[in-house]
C-alpha cells in the first residue's frame, strides 16, 4: 500500500505527458509493475562506508551497515530505495596478535579484517552434512529494516543469501563447487538446512516492514555461470523455487535476485524460478541492457547496468553522463528499469563520478533537483 503524498507535477520525457510528482515508494512500485513514472527510480544495492563519508564530508563510523550514514548519503543521491540486512556474528576468541576471531550464526569460524574475513574453519565438515544444524533464528532481530520502514519513506530491500552465495560463506569457493560434485548428496542436505533459516531470515524481515526481499547469490564469473547446468538444475534452482513461493505465501510482495557475472546462458531459467527483477547486469560480463531489455524486460524488472571496470571508477565525468543517457535510453521506457552501478558504489569511485551519475539520470527524467 502506498500511502506517501503525491507533492505536485513534473513533465516526463519519455511519454512527454505531465505526471504526478511521486514518492520513493511510488516509483519503486512502477518499475516492479512496469509501469513509467515522474522519473527514473534510483538506488544502490551498498555504499561503501569510506565513499559515503567523503560524498557527506563527515567521519561516520565504518561498520558495514550505519542508519543515520547510509540514510544521508542515499538522500543526498536522491535515491529511492535501500537495501540492508542482518548477519549475525560475534567474537570468540583472539589470535597471538590480537586480531578477533569471530563466529557467525551459519557456524564458520574466521578472521576479521577491516575489509574482508578469512575463513578460519567450516561449521561442518561436508561428510558430516547430516549433524549440522540450522542456524538460529532469534540471533536475529531484523530491526536496522523496521528502522528503515518506520523512520524513512524510502523502499526497503530486505537481503537475504541464496543455496550458492551461503554454502561458499561456509566453505571456501573452490570447495564448494567441488562438493557440489564430489558430495552432491551433503550438499542438497546442508542447502536445505540453510535455506530454511533464510526463508524465516525473509518472513521476519517482511514482519519487520520490508517491501521487497532480495536473495544475494553470485553465480557467475564474466564469461558464464560456475556450476554446471545439472548442477544448478538439482541444487540451485529447486531452492530459488522453494524460497520464491514460501516468501510469497507468506506475503505476496515482490522477490529479487542480485548477482555478477555473465547470466546470458541462464536467463530463461530465472525467469522460470518466479524472480520479478534482477540487479546487477553487469556489462563488462557481457550483460547487454538493450537486449536484455527486449527479450525479458515485459517478466523482470532490471535493476543496475553501470559499468564499474572503468566507466565509475576511471572515467571521466563526460563519459559517466554518456553512460548514463546510453542505459536509461535503452532500458527505461515502458518502466520496469531500476538506475544503479552494475554492483556497489566501492570507494575507489571518484566522488565527482558518483554525483555525475546522479545529476544526469534525474536530467535524463526531466528533473534536476531530485525528491
Amino acid at each position: 500500500m502506498m500511502n506517501n503524498q503525491v507533492t505536485d507535477q513534473a513533465a516526463n520525457p519519455i511519454t512527454n505527458q505531465n505526471t504526478v510528482r511521486m514518492s520513493k515508494k511510488e516509483r519503486v512500485w512502477a518499475a516492479i509493475r512496469h509501469m513509467e513514472s515522474d522519473r527514473v527510480p534510483k538506488g544502490e544495492l551498498y555504499i561503501q562506508p569510506q565513499i559515503a563519508n567523503k560524498l557527506l564530508g563527515e567521519d561516520y563510523p565504518t561498520d558495514h551497515q550505519h542508519f543515520e550514514r547510509d540514510k544521508k548519503v542515499r538522500e543526498l543521491l536522491h535515491m529511492d530505495l535501500v537495501n540492508v540486512g542482518d548477519w549475525p556474528e560475534w567474537e570468540i576468541g583472539q589470535t597471538d596478535d590480537g586480531k578477533k576471531v569471530l563466529q557467525s550464526v551459519y557456524g564458520q569460524t574466521f578472521l576479521a579484517g577491516e575489509e574482508s574475513k578469512c575463513l578460519l574453519k567450516p561449521p561442518v565438515d561436508i561428510e558430516d552434512a547430516e549433524e549440522y544444524q540450522e542456524p538460529d533464528i532469534a540471533r536475529v532481530t531484523g530491526e536496522l529494516v523496521e528502522k528503515y520502514a518506520k523512520e524513512t519513506d524510502f523502499f526497503v530491500f530486505a537481503q537475504v543469501g541464496g543455496p550458492i552465495s551461503m554454502l561458499n560463506e561456509m566453505y571456501p569457493m573452490e570447495d564448494y563447487m567441488v562438493n557440489c560434485i564430489t558430495y552432491p548428496e551433503e550438499t542438497h542436505i546442508l542447502t536445505e538446512k540453510v535455506i530454511a533459516f533464510e526463508i524465516k531470515k525473509a518472513k521476519l524481515f517482511l514482519d519487520k516492514g520490508a517491501d521487497a526481499i532480495l536473495i544475494a547469490d553470485d553465480m557467475a564469473f564474466n564469461t558464464g555461470v560456475f556450476l554446471p547446468p545439472y548442477v544448478m538444475e538439482e541444487n540451485v534452482y529447486p531452492f530459488y523455487k522453494q524460497m520464491i513461493r514460501e516468501i510469497k505465501a507468506y506475503k505476496n510482495i515482490p522477490v529479487f535476485l542480485h548477482s555478477d557475472g555473465n547470466l546470458n546462458s541462464v536467463m530463461d531459467d530465472l525467469v522460470e524460478c518466479g524472480f520479478d527483477g534482477i540487479q546487477s547486469l553487469q556489462p563488462s560480463a557481457g550483460m547487454d541492457i538493450r537486449r536484455i531489455k527486449d527479450k525479458y524486460g515485459d517478466r523482470l524488472c532490471l535493476w543496475g547496468n553501470i559499468d564499474l571496470d572503468y566507466i565509475m571508477c576511471f572515467g571521466t565525468v563526460e563519459e559517466v553522463q554518456a553512460d548514463v543517457r546510453k542505459t536509461i535510453e535503452a532500458a527505461s521506457p515502458g518502466g520496469g528499469f531500476i538506475l544503479s552501478t552494475c554492483n556497489t558504489m566501492v570507494d575507489i569511485i571518484p566522488p565527482e563520478n558518483i554525483l555525475a551519475m546522479i545529476r544526469e539520470a534525474d536530467i535524463q527524467s526531466g528533473d534536476d533537483q531530485g525528491s
